[in-house]
């Protein structure tokens, strides 16, 4: 038997660098997991250091550690000056702990989400996901300790929103807001922020109900917040009650039919003319990406039951159905990431603002 070798084609190579790039994804969510474990950033925000200083400080080789420092330079997250390490803009700004806009929980929680990754297959083949985030139960345990490393990454989106709807919030008499699944509350605290006269009722299984009490209180708004702790699926609420409705980034969890349904019971909570705020990850009409959307349309695979990715269109249709709302609006906050708007009332349009 012969074995062929690979040919040779000075005319036109195909290189395999993207498929090792693609094989030794890993070892860069494993680099920048370490440096968050061992505070590295942190230790860093006081001032360049060297590997020796460092280690001292983190407890490890020195030499071991400034392989680390040379793979985390290379991603540009340090930069090297002398024989120092010292933060770049971007560490500086999201991987110091204590910072607001700090990061590091959500690297960590990569440690959680990669076992379900690696089960792919195996849910491609059986169509039984690695778990199932969509039941509450398995929710609650598993967001209760996340949702707080959760707030940075939203809460900018969520003023932007808000700063958006100015001229529509402005000519409401008083601002009586429910917040659906509410987390560590990132949508509604820009609601609370923006108009100190605001009513914030907040809606989550009992655990995460501790987390955003604590967030709540830390940004000094507790005085502006109500909590109901429950399964937003089955909890009941007052009919007419809400001039806006905040469902974030529950949908793709829940599934299609479960979401018509919980969007069909929160209008009956909505006033007349009020607005329900719908923020997910959205595909584009064709199904074609954008990429994060493409990538959380998977990890809904193996994560959820029911859960997905639907497009802008596709769930205007359902806030459209039953004359729940005339007119449906998107604004695009950040890149795949849009909030749809929809106004309590009969006609369905779909606007780009």
């Amino acid at each position: 038997m012969t074995t062929s070798l690979p040919i040779g084609d000075t005319a036109s190579r195909i290189l395999p660098t993207t498929i090792l790039d693609i094989n030794y994804a890993f070892a860069k969510t494993a680099m920048l997991v370490s440096a968050v474990q061992l505070q590295l950033f942190t230790h860093l925000a006081d001032g360049a250091s060297t590997p020796v200083e460092l280690a001292r400080r983190v407890q490890c080789n020195p030499q071991h550690l400034e392989r680390l420092l040379r793979g985390l330079q290379a991603q540009g997250l340090v930069e090297s000056v002398g024989d120092a390490y010292r933060l770049t803009p971007i560490s500086e700004r999201f991987l110091v702990a204590g910072k607001p806009s700090y990061l590091g929980g959500d690297t960590l929680a990569m440690l959680d989400y990669i076992p379900a990754w690696l089960q792919l297959t195996g849910t491609l083949r059986t169509e039984t996901p690695y778990r199932d985030l969509g039941n509450p139960l398995t929710a609650e345990e598993f967001f209760a300790p996340r949702v707080r490393d959760l707030f940075p990454l939203i809460y900018p989106l969520a003023t932007r929103a808000v700063e958006r709807l100015s001229s529509d919030l402005q000519a409401m008499k008083s601002l009586s807001v429910l917040d659906v699944g509410a987390g560590s509350a990132p949508w509604s605290a820009a609601f609370a922020k923006r108009y100190p006269g605001a009513q914030i009722t907040a809606l989550d299984l009992p655990q995460v109900v501790e987390q955003g009490q604590q967030q709540v209180a830390e940004l000094g708004l507790s005085a502006q917040y109500t909590w109901i702790t429950g399964d937003m699926e089955n909890v009941t609420l007052a009919p007419q009650s809400y001039n806006v409705v905040i469902v974030g980034h529950i949908c793709r969890f829940i599934g299609e039919s479960r979401s018509r349904e919980l969007l069909k019971r929160l209008a009956q909570s909505l006033q007349p003319a009020g607005l329900l705020l719908l923020a997910d990850a959205f595909y584009s009409d064709d199904r074609t990406g954008p990429p994060p959307s493409i990538t959380l349309d998977l990890s809904m695979l193996v994560n959820t039951a029911q859960g997905g990715i639907w497009s802008c269109r596709e769930v205007s249709t359902w806030l459209s159905e039953g004359a729940l709302y005339q007119q449906v609006e998107r604004l695009d906050v950040a890149g795949p990431f849009p909030v749809l708007v929809a106004r309590k009332a009969e006609e369905n349009t779909c606007v780009e603002l």
